[in-house]
């Protein structure tokens, strides 16, 4: 029955607007674990990328899953947490407080081989309007069940460029393709979902002249699927026609 309802709210108010182009508010005051009050544009220095991720520590549902697929894709980049890029959490709970926030930002730290070095991935809390105003500008739509007493949300991770602009979504746990949507945002590339999703099926090898294997048997499983499809217009053809002739 939990699980219903999270489902009926999720489909009536939970779910990704993408705003990609639009720049973050700077004036948004969050707390990290250890009471520093920060600013959203202190976030940004004009040289890295922010990956940022909305979830909270009480979640029974996605959220230890969202955090355990960031903290895997963080550990295997190329890159560095908390130098090429600044991996970030919010809580969306605004009763969160800052010993929990501290209590898992350690967790989370330690996940990915920092422990205690808390300025490689910040852990803030914030209160409600807080919150929710940073929600409406990522487009981050999420409920609150009074039954469950949970969230239901979308399972997505926010890349920022390096000037607070929302560069790209990646959604799904996993996070795969982190470090070339933190490529993209660091030179400036602002990518909606569907046109990576056709960058990624239609990527061209300019030095075999031809495109990869993923646009090849994409190519081949659609042509596979106009044969079958008029295959079977002719076979339903073929029938009526037989029907009439009788």
């Amino acid at each position: 029955m939990t699980w219903l309802v999270v489902l009926a709210l999720a489909a009536a108010d939970v779910g990704i607007d993408e705003h990609v182009g639009d720049r973050v508010p700077g004036d948004i005051v969050l707390s990290a674990g250890d009471g520093a009050r920060v600013a959203t544009r202190e976030l940004f220095d004009g040289h890295r990328p922010v990956v940022l991720v909305m979830a909270y520590s009480r979640c029974e549902m996605l959220c230890s899953l969202v955090l355990r697929g960031a903290a895997r894709a963080i550990t295997t980049s190329r890159y560095t947490a908390g130098v090429d890029f600044l991996p970030v959490v919010v809580s969306l709970d605004p009763r969160e407080t800052l010993a929990i926030a501290a209590h898992h930002q350690a967790k989370l730290l330690a996940d990915i081989g920092f422990a205690g070095e808390r300025a490689r991935w910040p852990y803030f809390v914030g209160d409600a309007a807080a919150i929710a105003r940073l929600a409406g500008a990522l487009g981050f739509r999420y409920a609150w069940d009074e039954r469950t007493q949970q969230y239901a949300h979308p399972v997505v991770m926010f890349v920022l460029s390096p000037d607070g602009r929302i560069a790209e979504y990646l959604r799904g746990v996993t996070f795969d393709g982190l470090d070339d949507a933190i490529d993209r945002a660091s030179a400036g590339v602002l990518t909606p979902s569907v046109a990576r999703d056709v960058l990624r099926c239609f990527h061209f090898d300019p030095a075999l002249r031809k495109y990869g294997r993923q646009m090849q048997l994409f190519l081949r499983f659609g042509a596979a699927t106009i044969v079958l499809a008029l295959l079977c217009a002719v076979i339903a053809f073929a029938i009526v026609r037989r029907r009439r002739s009788r």
